[in-house]
């Protein structure tokens, strides 16, 4: 059986906003998180502003009272039995699914029960149970700061945790018991429980006594929702204290091989060191050895081996090891790459040749099943950004900062992947457009997404653009970035999948996370093409502009 868990805490100074705020968003150390893993920040800005600007912004410029409530903390969780139904006591992990409908359900009831009282609402992955701090300005219905309008009686409570308990009934989270003789202990309270460092169960003090007309099923929910903080503090710091015996004795088993590794790379360190920049081996001498009388000028210690010998690389590397030790073949491998790459001539991208007779099945694709604008993809096809190959299939073109082709992408018709042209050099451009604005106006925003059709899917969304926006195509974690372009715009979204997300948003800061629920083409199909005849209007062949 799952509980709902909703805590309140009032704040009334901005020192102490400043303390919650840099907690939530982990910019202050917190001891019993784990800072391998990324919080989510489901309800905020898009500027990025941090949350006592949010508040301030909200109240506006009415006067404040010395002793009123600036913004009202509410923790918002259930019992770890909901999060991990096959493994409750193991803190720290949950079923992915279920967290994400309750997440779902929780922005739900924040936004029809707060609305845009809610400034931000953090979700914390890094500790015991999953669990969402949100924070709103109490603002009565006259907008003046007056958090009794909000949270003044007994009643009001009440509510709260009725309204609360609906909203994840469908979850199969039920209420605790109205009038329960549980404590509901504040936000700042429930909090230094877990981090406290021991917790001592006394039934004889803490079980309430059955009254007389009391069921025991009644008696039984009571004391289940009595004890349950407690046992998940005590089964969490057990879970940790277990962890911490393992990871100790693993340690201890692996410092003798880590001292191995570490001398053996020090002995590699420096036998690179020493065959840096080193000259080949003499070709007489190894001339001598093959019992060659003649050898050419343009050879190298290797290629000379091989072509006496009839060797293949792998026996030529062998046969100067054997005879010339480990740093002689060394320097032979190190000089015969050299030549190699400096005789050979950078190549330069040829995209694939494009298909005429194709292109109308592949427009056809594009727009019936793939529920993208014919004007768009006739515009992409003006520029050669969007066509057909000559085997069939789609090419979305890819292009470095100067407009130049990179590398394409190849899309066979119904399937939902991209394959990488073979000679594309992926780390130098990127598929990317952008939308609206006028044709000199300077990108003010940008989109970052996974796959070409997100990009022409989630622009078509977002139709109509006030500002030129850029839609870029990041298909990777390890995707390299326009760093500089991008850290300096206004407003940078990455709309990718999570695990690309979080590498994106390390390097760029000033970047905000859209995580969709379902795929930004699917949502297209699903609105079916509303935003269509708005995003035509932006997207004459002037309007898709290169990005300059």
């Amino acid at each position: 059986m799952s509980f709902a868990i909703c805590r309140i805490q009032k704040i009334k100074s901005w020192g102490q906003l400043t303390a919650h705020s840099e907690h939530a968003t982990r910019t202050r150390e917190t001891p019993n998180a784990n800072p391998e893993v990324e919080n989510i920040q489901i309800v905020g800005n898009l500027d990025n502003l941090d949350l006592g600007t949010l508040v301030k912004n909200k109240i506006g410029s009415q006067k404040i009272r010395s002793n009123a409530v600036l913004t009202v903390e509410m923790l918002l969780s259930a019992s770890a039995e909901y999060f991990r139904p096959h493994a409750p006591h193991e803190g720290g992990v949950y079923d992915k699914r279920r967290l994400d409908n309750f997440i779902d359900a929780v922005i739900r009831w924040l936004d029809s029960s707060w609305g845009d009282r809610v400034v931000q609402a953090v979700l914390h992955l890094d500790e015991i149970t999953p669990h969402v701090h949100a924070y709103l300005v109490p603002l009565d219905e006259q907008g003046k700061l007056r958090c009794k309008a909000l949270f003044g009686t007994l009643h009001q409570m009440y509510q709260l945790q009725n309204s609360f308990a609906d909203a994840v009934a469908h979850l199969g989270i039920e209420r605790g018991i109205k009038g329960s003789l549980a404590t509901h202990t504040q936000v700042r309270k429930y909090y230094a429980a877990v981090n406290q460092d021991s917790q001592i169960l006394n039934l004889e003090h803490c079980l309430p006594q059955p009254t007389a007309q009391e069921t025991s099923e009644s008696y039984r929910q009571k004391v289940i929702e009595i004890l349950s903080p407690q046992l998940e503090i005590i089964n969490y710091q057990l879970n940790e204290r277990s962890r911490i015996l393992q990871q100790k004795a693993v340690l201890k088993q692996t410092a003798s091989k880590s001292e191995q590794l570490r001398k053996q790379l020090e002995k590699e360190l420096r036998l690179l060191q020493a065959t840096s920049g080193q000259p080949d081996l003499p070709l007489p001498l190894v001339a001598y050895e093959l019992g060659a009388n003649h050898y050419k000028q343009d050879d190298n210690a290797l290629s000379l081996v091989m072509r006496v010998n009839g060797y293949n690389f792998d026996d030529a590397v062998v046969w100067l090891h054997d005879r010339f030790g480990e740093q002689g073949m060394l320097h032979a491998v190190a000089n015969h790459a050299l030549t190699i790459a400096q005789q050979t001539p950078s190549q330069l991208f040829v995209a694939p040749t494009s298909s005429a007779n194709h292109w109308h099945e592949v427009e056809r694709y594009l727009a019936q099943q793939r529920a993208l604008p014919q004007q768009l993809l006739q515009t992409l096809h003006q520029r050669s950004l969007v066509y057909a190959l000559v085997t069939g299939g789609a090419v979305f073109l890819a292009r470095n900062l100067l407009n130049e082709p990179t590398g394409a992408y190849l899309h066979a018709l119904g399937s939902n992947t991209f394959n990488l042209y073979p000679s594309s050099k992926r780390s130098c451009g990127w598929f990317h457009l952008s939308i609206g604005g006028k044709f000199d106006e300077p990108i003010k925003g940008a989109m970052l997404v996974s796959e070409p059709i997100e990009a022409l899917s989630l622009a078509v969304l977002n139709a109509p653009h006030q500002h030129k926006t850029l839609y870029l195509v990041i298909d990777s974690q390890y995707s390299h970035l326009p760093k500089e372009f991008l850290e300096n715009l206004p407003n940078v979204v990455v709309a990718t999948n999570r695990e690309t997300a979080i590498a994106v948003c390390k390097v760029l800061p000033n970047a905000t996370r859209l995580e969709p629920k379902i795929t930004w083409n699917q949502q297209l199909q699903q609105q079916g093409g509303k935003n269509h005849a708005i995003l035509e209007s932006q997207t004459n062949v002037s309007d898709i502009s290169y990005y300059q």
